[in-house]
């Protein structure tokens, strides 16, 4: 018989063998930042992926690398601006104090900080789609710190390229100040024919912005109406579904713009945030992924540019001036094309089905906030490796050479591809996805309507299939 201070004594074993080791979790002190989920409009960050280690795996090494670079913060998109954050910052202003001119009546509670709140985008007219200070000053940083993956391959730069808006070349002559050495900025115009790899929507006739606008405002008119509902005590002015959306992107622009979390940011409930965040990647899902039949015939010709060039490389084409770090920046709708286009964000499920309009869909494969941040960037990286062989164990180097994708430093494996060290893809598998895939998705000119119309017609209609989504593009 187990005398009592025994049993005692086992029973505290048991209790003792539950606990584990580490006790502690990686969500461990876990506080929610709402400027992870601002889609398109956060300042920069380094994403998780699928949490494979940043660094090339284990007996690899990185011989050459090509990225898409997102432009730096801006003040404000154009149409964020017009439609949501303009409508509100009149009513804001309509309740200066006429003694004062600067501090405003009848802001109580959460909006209480309204009442001394000065808006950062104070002269939209010269300020919208450009470039912020705090905007320059992160393309360095996060130029410092993408050159840091590739000490061997950053004096092999000697031309990076970006497009004719000043957003754009802002961004890059900031960026060329992290390299050790002299680096050009080459600018592209339409009528070049990289300029369908790196910015393929505007020489995409067929290509609108519209897609999903009207799924988008069904469920913003059901998310904001509890917003509308809790905060409306507050507010001096009658708040409409518009006002919600403009305040939570002022969230993410004025943070972008002053370098500092908004006040506006603390106003909002995580779920409130979250809700926001489906909201756009709702209507990114139509705009620029694979809600949107367009989005790989916009997103294979830079894989097959970077393909290309890859395997000129390896073949030793005479033209070859020995650079092996690439740069090209970019807009918000690119990085989305090229991921749709290799499957990285896609769901299984028909668009209609991942994004219903009346409730979140939080198990959604689609995610932009992880891939368009300003200065967002999606890279491919070609590696070689050395593998164990023989009866002594030595190295040997491998006859297979790999690549990886990368997103905002994150490697993303590529789902039909991804049988080599790292969950990365031989290069004769990527080569081979991306032959087939422009043999799917290759006539861009014919799908986007850049040829000539038919002779006895005033448009062409190109039928293109994405799931169950059927779309007519009037050209």
């Amino acid at each position: 018989m187990l005398l009592p201070f025994a049993l005692t004594a086992l029973a505290t074993c048991a209790v003792a063998l539950q606990i584990p080791l580490f006790p502690q979790s990686h969500s461990e002190g876990y506080k929610f930042d709402p400027l992870l989920h601002l889609p398109g409009i956060s300042p920069y960050f380094d994403a998780i992926g699928a949490g494979l280690n940043h660094r090339a795996p284990r007996d690899c090494e990185v011989i050459a690398a090509s990225y898409l670079v997102r432009h730096a913060a801006i003040y404000a998109n154009d149409k964020d601006y017009r439609n949501y954050i303009e409508p509100f910052i009149k009513k804001l202003n309509s309740t200066l104090m006429p003694t004062s001119g600067k501090r405003r009546k009848g802001w109580t509670g959460p909006l209480a900080f309204f009442a001394k709140w000065e808006n950062p985008i104070d002269d939209a007219d010269n300020q919208l789609e450009q470039i912020t200070p705090q905007g320059i000053k992160d393309s360095k940083k996060v130029g410092k710190r993408l050159l840091s993956r590739y000490p061997e391959l950053v004096p092999t730069t000697k031309k990076i390229y970006a497009d004719t808006k000043s957003r754009t070349k802002d961004t890059a002559e900031a960026f060329i100040q992290a390299f050790p050495q002299s680096v050009e900025v080459v600018e592209i115009g339409k009528n070049r024919s990289s300029f369908h790899s790196q910015d393929p929507h505007k020489a995409c006739k067929a290509f609108s912005k519209e897609p999903g606008d009207g799924e988008f405002k069904t469920f913003m008119l059901k998310y904001t109406a509890p917003v509308i509902a809790r905060l409306q005590p507050f507010s001096p002015v009658e708040l409409v579904e518009a006002d919600i959306m403009g305040l939570q992107q002022l969230c993410g622009y004025e943070s972008s713009i002053t370098g500092k979390k908004s006040s506006i940011c603390g106003v909002f409930t995580d779920d409130e945030w979250m809700a926001y965040e489906y909201a756009w990647d709702l209507k990114y899902s139509y705009m620029v992924g694979h809600g949107n039949p367009l989005s790989p015939y916009l997103g294979f010709p830079w894989l097959n540019t970077t393909a290309q060039l890859f395997e000129n490389f390896q073949d030793g084409t005479e033209d070859d001036d020995g650079q092996r770090f690439f740069l090209s920046f970019t807009h918000r709708e690119v990085p989305p094309f090229i991921a749709t286009a290799l499957g990285l964000f896609n769901s299984s499920n028909a668009a209609a089905e991942e994004f219903p309009t009346d409730k979140v869909n939080w198990s959604r494969s689609w995610k932009m906030a992880e891939l368009i941040p300003f200065l967002g960037h999606v890279g491919i990286e070609k590696l070689t490796c050395t593998r164990q062989g023989g009866r002594l164990g030595e190295l040997k180097k491998d006859k297979n050479m790999y690549v990886r994708i990368i997103a905002n430093s994150a490697p993303r494996p590529i789902p039909a591809c991804q049988d080599g060290p790292g969950a990365s893809c031989k290069f004769e598998g990527f080569l081979a996805l991306v032959k087939e895939g422009m043999s799917v998705y290759g006539d861009y000119d014919g799908i986007c309507g850049n040829k000539e119309a038919r002779d006895s017609e005033d448009f062409v209609r190109k039928e293109l299939r994405c799931g169950n989504i059927d779309v007519k593009y009037r050209f």
